[in-house]
C-alpha cells in the first residue's frame, strides 16, 4: 500500500462564499466554532456551524482574504442554506456575504504546491493535517478536476470530510475528530451549538470517533466494522487499502484488549487510528 499521494487538483465539491465588510469577521466570531478573530494575515483555519444541538450544519476552511474580508471554502451542497443561515446571523451587522461563483477550491501536496501559489488569491497549508499540502482559493477554471490523488491522502491521513463521510446534521463534532484537528475553540466565548459542544467536552468519554484502519480488499462506504463479530461501527469512505470507519471507540477498546479479530467488510483490518490519542 503506497503512502504517497501527490496532487494538483480543483475540487469540485467545494464552492467559494465571500464575506466582507467592517464587521465581517466580528459577526462570525460569535457564530463558529474557531476563528475567525485569531485567523493569522494569510493563513487559514478549520470551523465549523452547528445546530444548536451541536450536531455539524456544515464544516469549512476559512481564509483571510487579503483585504479585511474573508474566503470560506465550503461544501458545494451547502451553499444555499450557508448563505442563507449567515445572513440570519448577521442580524444588523455592516458584512456582506455572497457565492462566489468565479472563483473555485483547489489543493495540491508536492510539486503543484509552487503551481498553485502562482495563481491562487489565497492559499495557505491545509489546517486540518501537514499531508494534504496547499489549500486555495483561486480563479474559477483553473487546475483539472482529478481528486482521487486528494482524496486518497485525505483518508490515509484519517481526515473525515463533510459530503464524503457525512451530510448535514447527521453527527456530532467530536463524531468527525473536529475537536483533535483544531476545528473546535472551547475558550473563544459564544457560538452556536456551544452548550452542548462544551458539555460533551467537559465530560470526556466521547463514545464515537472516526478512525482509520488498513483492509486488504475494497470496501465500500457502509460496510461493517467487526470486532470478534460484533458490529462497532461502519465505513464512511476507503480507498487504495485504507478506510475510514464511525466506530464506537469504548468497545474498539475493551474489544481489541480482549485479543478480538478487527474486520472491515469481512476482510482482516489492522487499526491505523492510535485509540489512546482519542
Amino acid at each position: 500500500m503506497s503512502d504517497t499521494h501527490d496532487f494538483l487538483t480543483a475540487l469540485p465539491d467545494r464552492s467559494v462564499i465571500a464575506i466582507t465588510g467592517p464587521e465581517a469577521k466580528s459577526f462570525l466570531q460569535r457564530v463558529i466554532t474557531r476563528g475567525p478573530d485569531d485567523l493569522a494575515d494569510g493563513g487559514a483555519e478549520f470551523s465549523a456551524l452547528l445546530t444548536p444541538q451541536g450536531k455539524v450544519l456544515a464544516d469549512f476552511i476559512l481564509f483571510d482574504d487579503g483585504s479585511g474580508g474573508l474566503f470560506l471554502d465550503a461544501p458545494a451542497s451547502e451553499t444555499a442554506a450557508l448563505l442563507k443561515r449567515l445572513t440570519l446571523y448577521r442580524l444588523r451587522s455592516d458584512a456582506q456575504i455572497e457565492a462566489r461563483d468565479d472563483l473555485e477550491v483547489a489543493a495540491a501536496r508536492g510539486a503543484g504546491e509552487a503551481e498553485l501559489k502562482t495563481v491562487a488569491l489565497a492559499a495557505a497549508p491545509d489546517p486540518r493535517s501537514s499531508a494534504l499540502g496547499l489549500r486555495a482559493v483561486v480563479p474559477a477554471g483553473g487546475p483539472s478536476a482529478e481528486v482521487g490523488g486528494y482524496h486518497a491522502a485525505r483518508i490515509q491521513a484519517g481526515i473525515a470530510e463533510f459530503g464524503a463521510d457525512y451530510g448535514p446534521a447527521q453527527v456530532f463534532s467530536t463524531d468527525v475528530n473536529h475537536d483533535l484537528i483544531e476545528g473546535i475553540d472551547y475558550k473563544k466565548g459564544c457560538f452556536v451549538g456551544q452548550e452542548v459542544a462544551s458539555r460533551m467536552h467537559r465530560k470526556g468519554g466521547v463514545r464515537k470517533r472516526t478512525i482509520l484502519v488498513a483492509v486488504d480488499r475494497p470496501v465500500e462506504s457502509g460496510a461493517p466494522l467487526t470486532l470478534a463479530d460484533v458490529e462497532i461501527g461502519a465505513v464512511s469512505s476507503a480507498m487504495h487499502g485504507y478506510a475510514l470507519a464511525l466506530a464506537r471507540v469504548d468497545r474498539l477498546s475493551k474489544g481489541l484488549e480482549a485479543g478480538g479479530a478487527l474486520k472491515c467488510g469481512g476482510a482482516p483490518a489492522r487499526l491505523i487510528t492510535d485509540i489512546g490519542a482519542l
